[in-house]
């Protein structure tokens, strides 16, 4: 409890600090940023502050030191939604889907799929699809979400994160369906270069297997 007041305290003077900093042009340090994996009990802690910010900052900061411990109070922020959501939580949500990335439970997998359509936003869906993309590599659920977005999706921003989130599982027969669709040209220039990209470094994979 202790530990806890005197990170708020500091948490106040570097805020408190932000203006005189910007006339002597130096940043103020970011506490949340020094708590180490010793200090996981005092970041969920902080992921309950009603300050955004710094449930936001905290939130990634586990994301950071890959705690395991951590793993039930992120699914619980992103499973978080509807109408209650306030401005600025919205934030917090996001910060914890790429924390659950960093994570590699892959215990996050399934309900990051089972989300995705509830996410309307293309940040969110980006960052799910990143996510997903890391911790897919021995999901067959995780493949066959990818093949599914990028055959039913008109958007140039999804369809490239899905070509790396193929890139980054590796799997073989995402040859078979990149190549399909880079051959159907549905997809911008700088899309096609990325499943260019990524057909050559899956070759490349393939040939390095045999």
């Amino acid at each position: 409890m202790k530990k806890l007041i005197l990170v708020f305290f500091l948490l106040f003077l570097s805020f408190s600090y932000l203006g005189f900093s910007a006339e002597t042009k130096r940043e103020p340090q970011d506490i949340i940023s020094t708590l180490g994996p010793e200090d996981v009990d005092l970041l969920i802690d902080l992921t309950y502050s009603e300050n955004y910010s710094v449930a936001k900052r905290a939130v990634y900061r586990l994301g950071q030191i890959k705690s395991k411990k951590s793993f039930d109070r992120l699914i619980s922020i992103f499973l978080f939604s509807g109408a209650s959501v306030e401005k600025g939580f919205d934030e917090v949500i996001l910060a914890s889907i790429w924390s659950l990335g960093e994570l590699g439970d892959k215990r996050a997998l399934d309900p990051l799929i089972d989300n995705y359509d509830r996410f309307k936003s293309i940040p969110y869906r980006i960052e799910i699809i990143r996510a997903v993309g890391k911790l897919g590599k021995d999901s067959e659920r995780a493949f066959i979400f990818l093949e599914r977005l990028i055959k039913s999706t008109d958007n140039n921003m999804i369809a490239f994160e899905v070509v790396r989130a193929f890139r980054d599982i590796g799997r073989i027969d995402a040859i078979k369906v990149l190549s399909e669709v880079l051959k159907s040209g549905k997809f911008e220039r700088w899309v096609n270069m990325e499943i260019e990209k990524t057909l050559s470094e899956i070759g490349r994979t393939k040939e390095e297997s045999k």
